[in-house]
């Protein structure tokens, strides 16, 4: 027998109990693989099949895991890959942890798929400046690169960084490139809500600046669609001068759909043929302003389509009691009463509405009335502005301030306003000093805030010390933050030079709008002070700017401060359109300030900031959060 054959037969002669053991081994192998079963090998098609499935993460792992595991010419694409699922994934750290990790290629298209990946990264990780800064650094590709996805997403990175101009121009070259009318329209819609956005979250539209008149254009009818979101009054109107400045401009193809169709409908036609009785003053010492107020009430009422409109009568309570004003009003069918203008006459109008018809009272009632059923109370009020000044110091990190005020009633209101607004925000008052009005004597209430005479006491008892005359300069206290200084123009011509020559020049020193004349070669003496003040007053472009220019010929002769109570008039007409419509969101973007009323039904105005520069005011943005 050949070993061969030996080998052969013995291994058929092997013992029963191994043939058995071997068995029962095979089939304890084959029982476990139901509980611990094999890993499916990584491959592109299975990476494909958990990413169609929504699995993002096992799908971002298993393209890592082929990325690492094969030659770098071919690991790219499976990098980008895994980065893309960790985006879909909603880890965009992980994602920028792949791409981290990737050389970047040679070849133009991966190279510029690769970048515009880095900067979707940093936006999904809500960095929209390093996604600028990324975006900005690529050199504009050319076709067959895919440039409308380059644009596209520079359109979005700039318009994340609050770059609208940036962000126009990128829609303006996409809008050219685009190939059908649907692509097209979506694009410009896209383009105007994006504009819109960026209003509302204070990114300044600045049309003048730009060359370009398409990108002007956009610019232009960004800051009007904005301004229809909260006050359609004048959109229409707006649109169509916007449509004379820019003939043929693409934003025309859907300007009044976009803009208009939201509010047309359930806002214009809430007042028609409606009656609407305003009471006011117009015979007596009040009738200057009250004219002026009547005018601008009847602008803006004017501004909508003849067939929308309410009609309006108005009552004189010069001439007529409040009381019969108010019954006459209410006899002859009005269903809303607009005033009156003083506090006292407001008071009254409260006490007589016995009927409860719906009121927007020109003035705010004594805090001890309440707040009546059916009644809104608007004013132009300093208390309204003297909060703000607290608010942006807050927002700014200024919280030791130094309260500079008249005596009287007017510095007491406006006084409590600002120190309950601070001290609820974290800030603290350091000293207040009030100053008497009637006199020209300021010096004593600043030198004392300043601790200006306790800087010179201590040298005095320094050169009675050493026995003999030292060389002095007096020291303000070092720990103020900020000065509110509240008063009128003539005031604050004096307490702010001396404030500089109290060596307190450098520190932010604000104001009330009651500070700031119009008359700019009255303000020289206030360089630097900061304050709010209406839209009305401070904005020298787009609609607010448009719709003063168009009535001044109302107000332009009759005084440089009067302009406030028109503007006050005119948003009056824009409140009833609001009251007057239940389903009204607010703020509503009024000329006075962006309007909202509070829990007793006051409209507080959110206005706009200015600091004074060569005597004129410039505006201000936002402060940051």
């Amino acid at each position: 027998m050949t070993p061969t054959q030996h080998a052969l037969t013995g291994n058929r002669s092997r013992p029963s109990w191994l043939a058995a053991a071997c068995l029962t081994a095979a089939l304890f192998v084959a029982g476990c693989s139901s509980l611990a079963p094999v890993a499916v090998p990584p491959s592109v098609d299975r990476a494909t099949q958990l990413a169609n499935q929504g699995n993002h993460v096992a799908a971002a792992e298993m393209y890592a895991r082929l990325a690492a595991s094969t030659a770098p010419a071919d690991s790219l694409a499976l990098g980008v890959s895994a980065a893309r699922e960790w985006l879909a994934a909603n880890r965009p750290d992980d994602a920028q942890r792949t791409l981290a990790g990737l050389l970047a290629p040679t070849d133009p298209r991966p190279l510029l798929d690769l970048r515009l990946l880095e900067v979707e990264v940093q936006l999904a990780r809500a960095q929209p400046a390093e996604a600028w800064r990324l975006v900005a650094a690529l050199p504009e590709p050319k076709p067959p690169l895919d440039v409308p996805r380059y644009l596209a997403l520079r359109e979005r990175a700039a318009f994340a960084a609050g770059r609208a101009t940036d962000a126009v121009r990128a829609g303006v070259a996409l809008d050219r490139l685009a190939t059908t009318d649907a692509e097209r329209m979506a694009g410009r819609r896209e383009l105007l809500s994006q504009l819109r956005k960026a209003v509302e979250r204070g990114v300044k539209l600045d049309p003048q600046a730009v060359r370009e008149a398409p990108v002007r254009g956009w610019l232009e009818l960004g800051a009007i669609a904005a301004n229809a979101a909260r006050s359609p009054l004048n959109a229409a109107r707006d649109i169509e001068r916007w449509r004379g400045r820019n003939p043929g401009h693409p934003g025309s193809t859907i300007a009044m759909t976009e803009i208009m169709g939201p509010t047309a409908p359930s806002t214009l036609g809430s007042v028609a043929g409606t009656q609407i009785a305003v009471l006011l003053p117009l015979a007596g010492r009040q009738a200057t302003a009250a004219t002026l107020v009547r005018d601008g009430f009847l602008a803006a009422v004017s501004q909508l389509p003849e067939g929308q409109r309410p009609v309006v009568k108005v009552y004189d309570t010069g001439e007529l009691s409040v009381a019969a004003a108010l019954a006459a009003a209410q006899a002859e069918g009005a269903s809303f009463i607009v005033g009156p203008l003083t506090r006292e006459e407001a008071i009254a109008a409260v006490n007589e509405n016995t009927r409860r018809t719906p009121m927007l009272l020109l003035n705010n009632l004594p805090p001890e009335q309440g707040s009546p059923a059916n009644v809104w109370q608007f004013a132009l009020s300093p208390e309204d502005e003297a909060r703000q000044v607290a608010q942006r110091a807050l927002a700014l990190g200024q919280r030791r301030a130094i309260i500079l005020a008249p005596s009287g009633d007017w510095g007491t209101r406006v006084v409590a306003a600002f120190r309950e607004t601070l001290l609820a925000g974290g800030g603290s008052v350091l000293v207040q000093a009030s100053y008497d009005p009637a006199r020209s004597e300021f010096t004593a209430p600043i030198t004392e805030a300043l601790r200006i005479d306790e800087s010179r006491a201590r040298h005095k008892r320094v050169e009675e010390i050493v026995g003999g005359k030292l060389n002095f300069e007096p020291r303000r206290r070092a720990d103020i933050d900020f000065i509110f200084a509240a008063g009128q123009p003539v005031a604050l011509r004096q307490i702010r030079p001396q404030l500089r020559f109290f060596y307190a020049g450098d520190v932010p020193t604000y104001m009330t709008s009651d500070a700031y004349d119009p008359d700019p070669g009255a303000n020289r003496d206030i360089d630097g002070m900061l304050f709010p003040d209406m839209p009305w007053m401070l904005q020298d472009q787009g609609p607010i700017a448009d719709t003063r220019a168009a009535t001044q010929a109302a107000w332009g002769d009759k005084g440089p401060r009067l302009p406030r109570l028109f503007a006050f008039g005119y948003d009056a007409g824009q409140l009833v359109l609001a009251l007057r419509n239940p389903q009204w969101q607010w703020p509503l973007a009024g000329v006075t300030g962006r309007l909202s009323p509070d829990a007793q039904r006051r409209l507080r105005r959110d206005l706009d900031w200015a600091q004074v520069r060569n005597g004129k005011p410039v505006l201000l943005g936002l402060p940051s959060p």
